[in-house]
């Protein structure tokens, strides 16, 4: 290696030396936009129905609608097609609708036992998520009637102040969802489920990562040409003479 690709080397490795001190809480967030947008409002629903549940102390399991006054307006246009709310044993459950081609499916599949993701087939059954339109997860578990538990959600606020972020339960992964909450319902989240409370200089910092960029494929013709010895058409001399 020659001097001057040295110095660039150790000049690229002291930014992003100095990037990272200057961050030291920063928090892993997956950076796949189709991921995201599945269980990011996956995590963001069932924190709703949390919340729903707290403020009514009602077991029958509530319509989307329902869920509306602590979320921010507008919401997605297909927010009736792209959302189900369900009970089924013992449980409050949220579904997303999973895009047909969706990058994010081959994840989903994979991961289903670590995130808990289920195909709801009926109202009496659920199996691990196998690429169903429908992914669900748990939101609110009933032991008994009346009676409430489940997990408590980790829950982080974001650098820009108003994305939450969410980690799925048991594991290193975190999640934000653009069905962004009220003021009110946010600061509610963050006094019962803040990640961060208490950790003081430790406190992770959450930030959405850029979208990655996807390289193209750059396709070069390769050169074509006769072989040597190829000839179009009759030699005028190996032509026959016509006559006698």
């Amino acid at each position: 290696m020659n001097r001057q690709w040295r110095r660039v080397l150790i000049l690229g490795l002291g930014v992003l030396m100095s990037f990272a001190l200057s961050r030291p809480g920063q928090a892993a967030v997956e950076a796949d936009p189709d991921l995201q947008r599945v269980m990011g409002d996956l995590c963001a629903l069932s924190v709703a129905m949390r919340l729903y549940y707290d403020d009514t102390h009602k077991t029958q399991c509530p319509s989307l609608n329902l869920l509306e006054p602590y979320l921010q307006k507008p919401l997605p246009e297909s927010w009736p097609e792209t959302y189900q709310t369900a009970a089924l044993e013992n449980a409050w459950w949220v579904g997303r609708q999973v895009p047909e081609f969706s990058r994010a499916r081959k994840f989903l599949r994979n991961n289903a036992s670590t995130l808990g993701l289920y195909d709801k087939n009926s109202m009496n059954a659920l199996s691990e998520w196998m690429g169903s339109p429908f992914v669900w997860v748990k939101a609110v578990r009933f032991e008994k009637e009346e009676e409430k538990s489940s997990e408590a959600p980790r829950v982080a606020q974001g650098e820009d102040g108003q994305h939450l972020f969410f980690n799925s339960p048991g594991t290193d992964y975190y999640w934000w969802s653009d069905l962004l909450f009220t003021p009110e319902a946010r600061a509610v989240i963050l006094e019962k489920f803040e990640l961060n409370s208490g950790l003081g200089s430790d406190k992770k910092v959450f930030a959405i990562p850029p979208v990655p960029q996807t390289s193209t494929e750059t396709f070069t013709a390769s050169p074509v040409s006769p072989p040597p010895d190829f000839t179009v058409g009759s030699n005028e001399d190996e032509r026959p003479e016509l006559g006698g």
